[in-house]
């Protein structure tokens, strides 16, 4: 034996394998051993293991005394510092040099534990002064514990009071859990908190946060009114805060509970929380709107209260932290977002349907008025006519009942069942005319599109919750199209369609035709002024869109008209307006039509042939533009300005171009069937001046103006005498006189209107095609 204590390393592999005590006895068993093998650098190593393994942290230097008092006095005159309560906070670093008198200090105040552990004695296991104070009791245990770790080289000895440690706290913990029932009985909530504190330094965190569970369940069940919404479907905001109020009440009181049972030492109420939202409010949602999706339309109030009364009302906690109230949110919109996204995509749909349904029950009631005042209208041409015979009791179809009646064969019976056909088909035409606004209903477009608002300014209320601001986005987008989309194709667009079919159908002239004349209706209508009234419909609608998709889309970024330019609303709205533009400009088209038509009335049968080719007797009167010129002129005026504030300048400037360029065509028409002489040529000048000053200084259309002025030129062609056929001629080949509006074949054939023509038509000829090329004026 004494052979192998002369080997160091056998020596130094021995000691380390010692527990303390042995140790000592161990490095005594001889001088050599003593003062060389198991001394200095060896023995300090020794010490200074057990430090680290009790979690002490070595260091090099001395430290500064402000830095680490417990390090630079050893002396028993600070000997109460070194407290088995108090060591381990206040002797937390080493030396080298000190380890052994620094683990001699542990060794003192916990080893007799450790003895009594080992022994498996649990009696009067702390001192007296510790024994009613579970708190110092349970941070003694956990520095046993700490302790202990230093004499892990002996395995069954540290083994035995790990277990035996483990046991006793076992003992411990069940004793503070019968005293946190008790006291919780007893409503002594902060003596409560003071057991789960301990439990907490006992690292019993398990025990702790099931103890509060049991005594507060979040499934149990609260006296909350699921019957908020009433028997028509509409939210009792009143009782629906109340049970608001009651979950609130009860997190508040949670709140309060647990930041006096845990304080901030362990979460527990967010965790709580969590639950509480699943397990009540959850159900609680999922019975609101299980019942009947149409519901969800109060999702956004609903949403809002409750993050008021179950986030902003809930009181601060401490458990919670300074994030609490948001986490809370957050854990609100985590659960409630499914519902949230039903809402959303709900809203698209209802418009839809919505809007269906009310430009249904609209068209029927259009429908009804216009059946009624068919039978009207047919009744009161039924009675002028004086037929006796019995009409079908189908009054839907009653085109049939005329081709029933025109199988009468008498002659006499059947001209007039014809002049009653004509009759109602026509008065039909005007009476629909008249009510053509009936067709676009301003007011039902202007409650869609506000319901369209009002849903996306409640949709946009959640562009705040990140998880959803994309489906937000794109809903929104949706309803817009909905909107525009049910504008158009169920209402604007068979509105105008109809319109149009009407106008083109409507001729004012086959109204003369007609021998019954209606009792009680208007026979005579203007069919462009009443398709203008449309087009302001029309044009205010598509100006209620287009602030509605800047101020809710565009400003809100729900759309971004420069990156987004091939996005389908951008489109759909593109495509609305393009269909108004093309109602408009058709109908419009189809009204210039039946100005012209009535314009070519006025010329056929108020210009009278001696207005430019006078007799002796009519000669004279005084020179002033014809009746015709004026009631065509009050015919234009009344169409040219009935666009102005309906719709935009550069679709005005483009109507009123365009009748005068037509008016332009049919004056020149007219000029070439008329027949005109020199004495008469005055009054055409006079009717063409009269022309003249309408369209240069009412109309302000600059761009047509030219073709007026040509055709003032054309009237000197009249009033030149036939006796001068030379001058005539010169005047013929002038194509530069006329601007080019005029092609010297078109200027012949104005001649040719001359009352003289066949007298003078050779002479002027000759002069024509005899003049040299000095003569002629081409440019």
């Amino acid at each position: 034996m004494e052979d192998l204590l002369k080997v160091s390393r056998i020596v130094v592999e021995i000691a380390n394998n010692l527990n303390a005590k042995d140790y000592v006895n161990f490095r005594s068993v001889n001088k050599l051993v003593h003062n060389h093998q198991l001394a200095g650098p060896t023995d300090d190593a020794y010490w200074e293991s057990k430090l680290v393994e009790m979690g002490l942290k070595r260091v090099y230097d001395k430290v500064d005394e402000k830095e680490n008092e417990h390090i630079i006095s050893f002396d028993g005159e600070n000997d109460n510092i070194y407290d088995s309560v108090t060591i381990f906070d206040n002797i937390r670093t080493f030396t080298i040099g000190d380890a052994k008198e620094t683990y001699i200090k542990f060794h003192k105040r916990f080893q007799p534990y450790c003895m009594k552990l080992y022994h498996g004695n649990f009696t009067h296991f702390f001192p007296e002064k510790y024994d009613e104070d579970p708190l110092i009791q349970v941070k003694i245990f956990n520095f046993i514990s700490r302790y202990n770790k230093s004499n892990s080289n002996d395995d069954y000895q540290f083994s035995r009071i790990e277990q035996n440690l483990k046991i006793l706290k076992e003992i411990f913990v069940n004793s503070v859990l019968q005293e946190m029932e008790a006291n919780y009985m007893s409503e002594n909530y902060e003596i409560v908190g003071k057991f789960i504190g301990v439990l907490l330094q006992c690292h019993e965190e398990t025990n702790a946060v099931e103890f509060f569970k049991s005594k507060t369940d979040p499934a149990l069940e609260l006296n909350v009114s699921n019957t908020v919404f009433d028997e028509g479907g509409i939210l009792n905001r009143e009782l629906f805060e109340k049970s608001l109020d009651i979950f609130r009440d009860y997190l508040n009181n949670k709140i309060e509970m647990v930041d006096v049972l845990f304080e901030d030492q362990y979460p527990v109420i967010l965790q709580f929380i969590e639950s509480f939202i699943q397990e009540n409010v959850l159900d609680f949602f999922n019975e609101l709107f299980e019942a009947d999706d149409s519901r969800l339309r109060y999702m956004p109030s609903i949403y809002f209260l409750v993050v008021q009364k179950l986030c902003t009302e809930l009181k601060e906690s401490k458990n919670g932290g300074p994030d609490f109230r948001q986490i809370v949110k957050d854990f609100l919109n985590m659960y409630l977002e499914p519902r949230i996204i039903d809402y959303l995509e709900l809203q698209p749909r209802e418009l839809k349907r919505q809007s269906s349904l009310k430009f249904q029950v609209y068209q029927e009631e259009v429908a009804s008025r216009e059946k009624e005042t068919n039978e009207q209208i047919y009744n009161s041409l039924r009675d002028q006519s004086k037929m006796k015979k019995s009409m079908s009791d189908d009054k839907n179809d009653f085109l049939s009942t005329f081709a029933k009646m025109l199988r009468i064969p008498n002659s006499e019976s059947q001209k007039k069942q014809e002049q009653l056909q004509l009759a109602y088909n026509l008065n039909l035409i005007t009476n629909n005319l008249q009510n053509i606004k009936s067709l676009v209903s301003l007011d039902l477009c202007c409650e869609m599109i506000q319901d369209a608002q009002n849903r996306t300014e409640e949709m946009y209320r959640f562009h705040t919750l990140e998880n959803v601001l994309e489906i937000v986005k794109s809903k929104c987008q949706e309803l817009f199209k909905t909107l525009v989309e049910q504008l158009s194709e169920q209402h604007i667009k068979p509105g105008f369609e109809k319109a149009t079919d009407l106008l083109q159908k409507y001729n004012s002239n086959d109204m003369d035709r007609v021998e019954l004349k209606l009792e009680g209706f208007e026979t005579k209508v203007e069919p462009l002024v009443q398709f203008t009234e449309l087009i302001n419909i029309g044009d205010i609608i598509l100006q209620m869109t287009s602030i509605f998709y800047k101020n809710e889309l565009v400003h809100k970024n729900i759309i971004n008209k420069n990156k987004d330019f091939l996005n389908d609303v951008v489109q759909s709205k593109k495509n609305f307006e393009t269909m108004l533009d093309d109602f408009v400009a058709e109908g419009l088209n189809i009204g210039i039509n039946k100005l012209m038509d009535e314009v070519e009335f006025v010329f056929n049968t108020t210009q009278l042939p001696e207005d430019f080719n006078p007799t002796e007797k009519s000669a004279q009167r005084e020179i002033n533009p014809t009746q015709c010129a004026v009631k065509i002129v009050e015919l234009l005026s009344n169409h040219c300005f009935l666009l102005t504030g309906a719709t935009d300048k550069g679709t005005i400037d483009v109507y009123q171009q365009e009748i005068a360029e037509r008016f332009f065509n049919e004056i020149v028409k007219h000029i070439k069937k008329s027949l005109i002489s020199s004495d008469g040529a005055i009054f055409l000048i006079c009717d063409l001046n009269f022309y003249y000053d309408f369209v240069a200084y009412k109309l302000r259309q600059k761009r047509v103006v030219p073709l007026f002025v040509a055709l003032k030129n054309v009237g000197q062609l009249y009033i030149v005498s036939g006796k001068d056929s030379k001058e005539l001629g010169k005047m013929i080949c002038d194509v530069n006189r006329f601007k080019g509006i005029f092609s010297q074949e078109e200027i012949y054939e104005f001649v040719e209107r001359r009352s003289d023509w066949v007298r003078v038509k050779r002479d002027v000829q000759k002069v024509m095609y005899g003049l040299g090329l000095k003569d002629c004026v081409v440019m």
